[in-house]
């Protein structure tokens, strides 16, 4: 009998002394594994609010491919939102004001729609600690860390310079502008008076505003051809403007008798520019801006130091250098 439970004790003891032992070596791997592994990252959280969500505007459509493209490659949360018309002001001011209201992100991306009246907006999220970067279209206030956009007087400047280039001195000119008080409008505007007035030579008739609808453009365009039969040409400051304009000329049979410079890119302004409707086009880099934005985000919401404004850049496209391959890369991006 002593023999036997002598033999059990034994076995017991062979078993129980290396599961001590294991379970050590276990809770001591974990202890290393607790204290020395890397904390994991958590995803920052921005939010882009754009001047139009619908998808019937190629520049938007492109400036959204690089928003996401820039969100995957600085491994950020990214929800892109906006109203459905670039002249809703009040829903993008709604928007922004739910998104504030709900789970604020660290960092806000935003399209103005209108300089003064998104100020508030701006100020509320900045109230809340939401670093906020402004792109496209800025605001009338110090409070965003950067401005992520075109040089937008630039811009205008070599669309006249363009308009100057093609058409005689003396003849009269007209501007179809979109959005009264959006930045984009009002730089661009001022770029392209600043060389005509310097120039002297070229009255302007004045401008008119198509609140971004194409149909407008249109209607102003037959009503300007009505009204001043000897208009030499039109300087179009966004692609909505520039097609609906390019369509009137067409209907009326006036392209190439008035000229046409405008903004932005599309494939029917691209067609435009093949038959000879529009003579050139200031076209913007909106993937670069999508992207870049993202990056500026991504960076304020981690505190480190930005300039005041990133410039995307802009090129002047004409029949001559439209097939040139770097110029091909930024009318035809990839478009998700």
């Amino acid at each position: 009998m002593i023999n036997f439970f002598t033999r059990r004790t034994q076995r017991l003891r062979a078993l129980f002394v290396p599961a001590i032992l294991a379970v050590i070596l276990l809770l001591g791997s974990l202890i290393i594994l607790f204290f020395t592994r890397t904390p994991s990252r958590r995803e920052i959280k921005i939010t882009a609010v754009i001047k139009a969500i619908a998808n019937d505007s190629e520049f938007w459509e492109v400036v959204k491919t690089g928003l996401r493209a820039g969100a995957v490659e600085f491994g950020v949360d990214l929800d892109i939102q906006g109203p459905w018309a670039e002249s809703d002001i009040e829903g993008q001011i709604r928007i922004i004001d739910t998104i504030l209201a709900s789970d604020p992100p660290a960092a806000l991306i935003l399209a103005a729609t209108d300089y003064i009246r998104l100020v508030p907006a701006v100020e509320k999220a900045a109230a809340l600690g939401v670093r906020v970067i402004t792109m496209d279209s800025g605001v009338d206030s110090p409070l965003p860390r950067t401005f992520v956009a075109t040089n937008n007087i630039e811009g205008g400047e070599k669309a006249a310079a363009e308009m100057m280039r093609i058409l005689e001195p003396g003849r009269k000119l007209a501007i179809i502008n979109h959005v009264r008080f959006a930045t984009t409008a009002m730089e661009r505007e001022k770029g392209t008076r600043r060389v005509l007035d310097r120039d002297g030579r070229y009255p302007v008739t004045g401008a008119w505003f198509t609140d971004n609808f194409e149909e407008n453009a249109y209607a102003i365009t037959v009503q300007l051809l009505r009204d001043h039969p000897d208009l030499g040409g039109i300087l179009a400051m966004n692609e909505v403007s520039t097609v609906g304009t390019a369509k009137a000329l067409r209907d009326t049979g006036t392209a190439g008798k008035v000229r046409l410079v405008g903004f932005d890119s599309s494939l029917t302004e691209i067609q435009f520019i093949e038959e000879g409707v529009i003579a050139a086009t200031v076209i913007q880099k909106p993937f670069n801006m999508g992207y870049l934005a993202v990056q500026a985000a991504r960076d304020a919401a981690e505190n480190r130091p930005l300039p005041s404004f990133i410039d995307t850049g802009s090129v002047l496209i004409t029949v001559e250098n439209l097939y040139e391959p770097e110029n091909q890369k930024l009318l035809f991006p990839f478009v998700e």
